[in-house]
């Protein structure tokens, strides 16, 4: 489309289309995250060797490490994947009632998920001021982990707030999907942490 002024034809240029700069943000964010837990377990794994050789005891006496607790995290986050993938499946279609409910879903998982870490660390009963370089270690492999939680719930919160204004859900789909990949990601690091605390203790 073309109009003339002085003389000289204008032409209407459409605007570029609009990068999916929240995306590739969460992408970034997501494998700093991945990498700063990957260091922690490394050290985890290695300080642990390195007793276990010395003919140390890893798991200081009084401090109980069950398996239960951890594991129904662990289903509890395996759940919330579908939950969020619904989320992104219904921003597509522009279901707003049900993209909202599957962002409460999984916001209620992360909250079960906060919950029953507290009762881990309770049922632990783990003396940060014991001795044991385990102790010191696992809080801040699994406080970290609390406090990425917390900032995927946040997400979900403005993701939720962003998919009430407008008339459609779609312009909010990248919002959603960097939700879905921050939160899948941290799926991911709550399983290396269950492989290397809990199952192979």
């Amino acid at each position: 489309m073309s109009s003339e002024a002085n003389g000289t034809p204008q032409y209407l240029v459409a605007p570029p289309a609009r990068a999916r700069n929240t995306l590739v943000g969460t992408s970034f964010a997501s494998a700093l995250v991945l990498m700063y837990f990957g260091a922690l377990i490394a050290i985890y794994l290695s300080e642990r060797a390195d007793v276990l050789r010395s003919g140390g005891t890893w798991i200081p006496s009084g401090t109980s490490i069950m398996l239960a607790a951890p594991s129904v995290v662990l289903w509890t986050l395996l759940f919330s994947i579908g939950t969020i993938q619904w989320a992104v499946y219904s921003t597509a279609r522009n279901d707003r009632r049900h993209l909202l409910l599957a962002l409460g879903l999984t916001a209620l998982f992360g909250v079960a998920v906060i919950n029953q870490f507290f009762f881990m660390f309770r049922q632990m009963a783990l003396e940060i001021d014991g001795g044991s370089k385990m102790a010191p270690l696992t809080y801040t492999i699994l406080g970290s982990f609390l406090a990425a939680v917390v900032a995927a719930l946040i997400f979900l919160l403005v993701a939720g707030i962003r998919s009430l204004s407008g008339e459609t859900t779609k312009p909010n789909t990248p919002l959603i999907v960097s939700a879905a990949f921050y939160w899948d990601s941290l799926v991911l690091i709550y399983f290396i942490i269950w492989l290397a605390i809990f199952v192979t203790k």
